[in-house]
């Protein structure tokens, strides 16, 4: 069944996905972190939980498309990061925290500038 989701994925990209194709999805998280955050500000408690629900449904996307097999250590460490800023949207909803989601997107713009200046770790020969 494993083998069959990895081999799901590499169809789906038209061979083995790179890390650039996330910079839009990291784009949209910021954004419905700085709409969240807004909304906390105006005290419109609809918009701030439609934002970050909708951030912490990108992340569920984004966490279920990652390689996490045994010999994938980016999948598992994007797995770690997305686990702590879907905790940082919990604790910025459950709070009414609009500088909670200022470090969540400063976190997302972390990982965005990083994943895109070099490669993380060289390619096994």
């Amino acid at each position: 069944m494993t083998r069959d989701m990895y081999g799901y994925r590499a169809a789906m990209f038209d061979g083995q996905p790179g890390v650039h194709w996330l910079r839009q999805a990291w784009r949209a998280l910021r954004h419905y972190a700085r709409q969240a955050a807004e909304a906390i500000e105006a005290g419109d408690r609809l918009r701030q939980v439609d934002m970050i629900m909708r951030a912490d449904r990108l992340l569920t996307l984004l966490t279920g498309l990652l390689d996490t097999s045994e010999d994938a250590v980016l999948g598992a460490h994007l797995q770690r990061i997305y686990t702590a800023l879907q905790g940082a949207l919990l604790r910025a909803n459950s709070l009414n925290d609009a500088a909670e989601l200022a470090i969540f997107e400063q976190a997302v713009d972390e990982l965005s500038r990083s994943m895109s200046a070099e490669p993380l770790m060289s390619q096994p020969a």
